[in-house]
């Protein structure tokens, strides 16, 4: 799956991976707070990436994700739910 994200100006910009969403992880997760929102990985993305995409985006990509075993949810409540990566990112191929 590959989602174009809008730029400011209105025109596209680069596309949102998989490998995105998990290295949103990377930067977001640690010990004490091992699951992350959907809002939380959106502002992730934004923050690290520059890639400005809804939550309705990420949302997609982590019920994907989740079909192909990369990543977990639970929920919380009525309607909140974390996620959690259950594999890493790829490594560069220069790492």
């Amino acid at each position: 799956m590959s989602e174009r994200v809008h730029n400011d100006d209105g025109t596209f910009g680069s596309k949102l991976t998989e490998q995105d969403v998990l290295k949103a992880f990377d930067y977001k997760t640690g010990p004490e707070e091992p699951m992350l929102t959907t809002k939380e990985i959106t502002d992730a993305l934004a923050e690290h990436f520059d890639i400005e995409v809804s939550s309705e985006t990420v949302r997609r990509w982590l019920g994907e994700m989740e079909s192909d075993g990369k990543v977990a949810s639970k929920k919380f409540g009525a309607s909140a739910v974390g996620w959690t990566a259950l594999v890493g990112p790829r490594l560069a191929d220069d790492v």
